[in-house]
């Protein structure tokens, strides 16, 4: 069923429905008979003052804020339906009226008619307008969405692209001098890659996924580094299927490396501790800093791309389901995460 029939078999369903609504109030057999005449003379009535406000006036002058035209065309059409009303009984539902004739003028009960003729109208408004908030709703939800996707998929492009430049410089010599290492980079290379430009556009990979991932990366690091660099990395994870947004602990061991392996330090450090428990993650990373403040990098660490990326992730993806904490010593750097992965 198209859109347009099955919007007319709703509005046919409505006006049954009315229908039935008004003639059930009658109390006794006579009562009922006049009353399915009567409503039905006012059906029609309630139709023009229903449609007449929701297509017309609403929309042409309510809408438009031009609330004196609007006043006055529903008094005039208000006015002009109860007058007919009035006639149609007087020549038509007279000889139905148990209490007498059916009066042509009565003031009396004007402010009743106008309220009834308008009561069909009023709900079908109500209801329109409830049902153009709720599309406006999810047409913001879904600009919300997209916004928030474009965004993430924006920040986690920013994944240091030196991190692959160097990896491939040094993949380059290794493969000129025909060492055994060459092998193994480019399955490591491999994965990561893989990780980066396909996987990371989920919205939820495996905990285990990113971890592995964090290790190839280490590995290649390694490699550029060789003895002059000590890392570590301890991890316990004791749920192989918990799922996290990808590239969000590896962005924050890529900023480790970034800020924390510069050629001044003498001995560069870096131990990374994940531990997962049910839906909970605690990750932390130290990493030595140099204590030279002109070549200090850990305030450009605090303030850089990197870290206001990360925060941005977290405050998207995880809000009010995470605790970020930075601590700063002379000659090293912290950064905690606790993460309520559910």
């Amino acid at each position: 069923m198209n859109l347009n029939k099955r919007k007319l078999l709703g509005h046919f369903f409505f006006w049954v429905i009315f229908f039935l609504f008004y003639i059930s109030s009658s109390t006794s057999r006579e009562s009922f008979t006049v009353n399915i005449e009567t409503t039905l003379c006012k059906l029609p009535l309630l139709i023009l003052a229903a449609y007449s406000f929701n297509y017309w006036q609403v929309p042409k002058y309510l809408n438009q804020k031009k609330y004196m035209a609007f006043t006055l065309s529903l008094a005039f059409t208000i006015g002009f339906l109860v007058v007919l009303f009035r006639i149609m009984g007087y020549y038509y539902l007279d000889q139905f009226c148990v209490d007498g004739p059916y009066p042509l003028l009565s003031f009396e009960d004007f402010p009743l008619y106008m309220l009834s003729f308008h009561f069909p109208g009023l709900i079908m408004y109500f209801h329109k307008v409830n049902r153009e908030q709720q599309k406006e709703r999810e047409q913001l939800y879904t600009l919300e969405n997209e916004k928030v996707s474009t965004e993430l998929k924006y920040l986690k492009a920013q994944l240091n692209p030196h991190f692959l430049f160097n990896t491939l410089n040094n993949l380059y010599s290794y493969v000129i001098t025909k060492s055994p290492k060459a092998p193994n980079m480019v399955l490591q290379l491999s994965g990561i890659l893989d990780y980066i430009l396909y996987k990371s556009q989920q919205k939820q990979v495996s905990l285990a996924a990113e971890v592995k991932t964090i290790e190839n990366y280490i590995s290649l690091e390694k490699i550029k580094y060789g003895n002059r660099l000590k890392i570590d990395f301890d991890k316990e994870i004791s749920k192989n299927t918990i799922q996290i947004s990808p590239l969000l602990l590896l962005s924050m061991v890529e900023n480790a490396f970034k800020h924390g392996v510069s050629g001044s330090i003498q001995k560069p450090e870096i131990r990374i501790q994940l531990r997962q428990f049910n839906s909970e993650l605690d990750f932390s990373i130290w990493n030595t800093k140099t204590e030279d403040k002109s070549d200090n990098k850990t305030d450009a660490y605090k303030t850089g791309i990197g870290l206001i990326n990360i925060k941005r992730q977290l405050d998207l993806i995880y809000s009010k389901k995470h605790e970020l904490i930075l601590q700063e010593a002379p000659t090293s750097f912290i950064l905690r995460l606790n993460l309520k992965l559910t």
